[in-house]
């Protein structure tokens, strides 16, 4: 449940400070006069940053209150030690000063401490900082330097973002576009276009993530668009060739950032198709494979009612997270821990929901305690910035009621939740003697089932002079609709590997008809192609109600002359010369799948010798194997792995594929049958 309800007092606070903001409105000629904090820290360059501030203060070029900076920087960016760096960044800002410099090192350290509260879910004490650092420095002053002006920026935005978790959306755009507005005009005039760039479009990420988690999806798309026109015109823009590899990499970043905001937007808002679009587009980034862009996806898989995907991803996160976040906010368990618990729930994992129910709960009562603390102390700070103190006691009494229902509310629910488990759970002890039993019995059958397929496919390969033949079958559940088989008549051998729709006991009945009339016909000594459009003829038709098909690969081997004719039914295109470098895809006749069409005629090709090269003929469960992060074997490392292992035996270079699929998927459940046909002729 989202507390939105944000107390009164910042509610009147923004008025005077949008009235502030309003009085900057003026015209500037927005040029940056100075280069001081980018010459002084070189932030881009963290390594030995600490002592590099030691050293100029030593020598009395920076301040105490400047030095601190050196060494809460790279508590961040170098060491992610992001708890460590805050109280240093709240120490630089304690008092003020009237030193130009340290004023500009403050509005940086403004920026930086406003953003990690952000994102470690503190948002209601991030936008009191921004607030409080937008009241302490002007546009004027910020425009001394770049730096200051992009955190100067920064810091409005992040205004817009807390307006947002309130509900103030209205304001919350104009805020919005009053300071990108800025950071465009601000361009021209800045020192280095390769540090503007990346800063620009971190607006774009914090417009959108704001919308996107207070669920205004609506608002999202239209930011969303702005940001791919926006990349579109760096990549048109004369000074792009100029720009290092690490500002394109920052935009593409923000831009894959802005496209799984946008599939989760449009996965609310009622089009799936265009939400996995963006979701693919996602996958494809770098950043959909960091700790952040992992969790980016358990949102859309959530979205999209791929609960046990999601849970997965949730359950590996949390050690990584714990960097971003070792303290837990009520922001962050809304943000983070309630999500985990829904796609625990909705996946049917309901020992894993009821751990993180409880695990929530614990920690309210800390959680709930410290913002009590928090809110009383910072509204204390607000109003007397403000000359309002005399509201101090009303305004704490209204935030501790407005918390107090809330968490009330969502304590409900998790008794709630609770009750409801443990009747479950009653309820499902007294069935569990004929439900085990049930479940036993449809075991056992499925085992039966799997011990009848198994036995359909040959686990003997024919012992002929200068053959080398061997064959591997994985099911991803009980039963699978992949096949493999042969028919072997003195020296001429007939093979075929084939992969029908679907999964389970269907494709595995489909299956069994393709296996039995492939023997059947290939007993009858016809051509691959002629085999092919009988099958097709059979399986074809008013008969096959379910419209299932199949694809298959057939070869017929004379082993005396290596000659090979084959007729290819839309399966993936076998591999030749396996073991040396030269391994590649076979060219072949893009024929229909059998099943699909009684019409169609199978055209049949042919190699005049295989003598001497290793073929392999293998179903979609090799190259497109899964791993926990959905991330696809894929042809690229499928022929790296063929052309880079020397061929011993047909067994060998089948175990090492069965090896190399193991070790990607790497712990995730097969996504599809397996199978794998390897021959040599010599």
């Amino acid at each position: 449940m989202r507390l939105k309800c944000m107390m009164a007092a910042v509610a009147l606070l923004f008025s005077g400070v949008l009235l502030f903001f309003t009085s900057c409105d003026n015209q500037h000629d927005y040029q940056i006069q100075d280069d001081v904090l980018y010459t002084l820290l070189a932030p881009y360059n963290v390594e030995g940053m600490e002592q590099r501030g030691d050293s100029l203060y030593e020598a009395g070029q920076i301040t105490d209150l400047c030095r601190k900076f050196y060494h809460a920087y790279p508590l961040c960016s170098k060491h992610h030690q992001f708890n460590a760096a805050v109280p240093i960044f709240r120490e630089m800002l304690k008092d003020g000063t009237e030193d130009s410099l340290e004023r500009l090192f403050q509005i940086y350290a403004a920026s930086e401490l406003t953003m990690i509260l952000r994102y470690q879910g503190h948002i209601e004490t991030s936008m009191l900082t921004a607030i409080d650092a937008m009241q302490r420095f002007s546009l004027d002053e910020a425009l001394q330097d770049q730096i200051a002006l992009e955190s100067y920026i920064r810091l409005g935005t992040f205004v817009g973002d807390g307006m947002v978790s309130t509900g103030d959306y209205d304001e919350a755009e104009k805020q919005f576009q009053k300071y990108f507005d800025l950071s465009n005009e601000m361009k021209d005039g800045v020192l280095r276009l390769a540090e503007w760039y990346p800063r620009h479009f971190e607006l774009f990420e914090i417009i959108i993530r704001a919308y996107t988690t207070s669920g205004q999806y609506d608002r999202v798309l239209p930011w969303v668009e702005r940001c791919e026109e926006s990349v579109d015109e760096y990549y048109k823009s004369p000074e792009f060739k100029d720009m290092p590899h690490t500002t394109t990499q920052f935009v593409e970043g923000y831009l894959a950032g802005a496209q799984i905001c946008k599939a989760v937007a449009l996965e609310h808002l009622g089009r799936p198709e265009e939400a996995a679009e963006a979701y693919n587009k996602y996958l494809k980034s770098d950043m959909a494979h960091t700790v952040i862009g992992r969790l980016n996806r358990a949102f859309y898989l959530s979205a999209s009612h791929h609960y046990r995907e999601a849970a997965i991803i949730f359950q590996s996160l949390d050690k990584a997270l714990a960097v971003y976040s070792p303290s837990i906010s009520l922001d962050w368990i809304h943000e983070y821990y309630l999500p985990k618990f829904e796609a625990n729930l909705n996946a049917g994992m309901r020992d894993s929901a009821y751990v993180q129910a409880a695990m929530i709960c614990e920690r309210l009562d800390t959680t709930l305690t410290k913002y009590m603390h928090d809110e009383g102390s910072q509204l204390g700070h607000i109003y007397a910035s403000l000359k309002k103190e005399e509201k101090i006691i009303e305004q704490e009494e209204h935030i501790i009621k407005q918390r107090t229902w809330g968490l009330s509310g969502f304590i409900v629910l998790m008794v709630g939740f609770f009750s409801s488990y443990t009747v479950r759970n009653r309820r499902h002890s007294r069935r569990l003697a004929e439900v085990k039993a049930a479940q036993e019995r449809i075991e056992s059958e499925l085992r039966i089932a799997r011990d009848i397929q198994m036995s359909m496919v040959p686990h003997e390969f024919p012992k002929h002079h200068g053959l080398d033949m061997f064959a591997y079958m994985e099911p991803a559940k009980e039963v699978g609709g992949d096949l493999y088989g042969y028919v072997f008549d003195h020296n001429k051998l007939y093979f075929a590997v084939g992969d029908v729709s679907g999964k389970g006991i269907p494709a595995s009945l489909f299956m069994a008809q393709v296996t039995r009339l492939f023997h059947t016909l290939a007993d009858e000594h016809l051509q691959p192609a002629q085999i092919c459009n009988i099958m097709n003829k059979e399986l074809s038709g008013d008969d096959n109600i379910n419209g299932m098909f199949v694809t298959l690969f057939i070869g017929l081997l004379d082993l005396d002359s290596g000659h090979l004719s084959f007729c290819n039914a839309g399966h993936n295109p076998p591999i030749i010369d396996c073991g040396v470098k030269a391994a590649d895809f076979l060219t072949i006749e893009p024929n229909a799948p059998i099943g699909l069409w009684p019409e169609v005629e199978y055209i049949g090709e042919e190699i005049e010798s295989i003598k001497g090269r290793t073929l392999l003929v293998y179903s979609d469960g090799l190259n497109e194997a899964e791993n926990l992060e959905q991330k696809q074997l894929g042809d690229e490392r499928l022929l790296e792995i063929l052309r880079y292992t020397p061929f011993v035996s047909a067994r060998q270079m089948i175990n090492r594929l069965q090896t190399e699929v193991n070790t990607h998927r790497n712990g995730a459940d097969p996504n599809d049958d397996l199978t794998m046909l390897c021959l040599r002729v010599s």
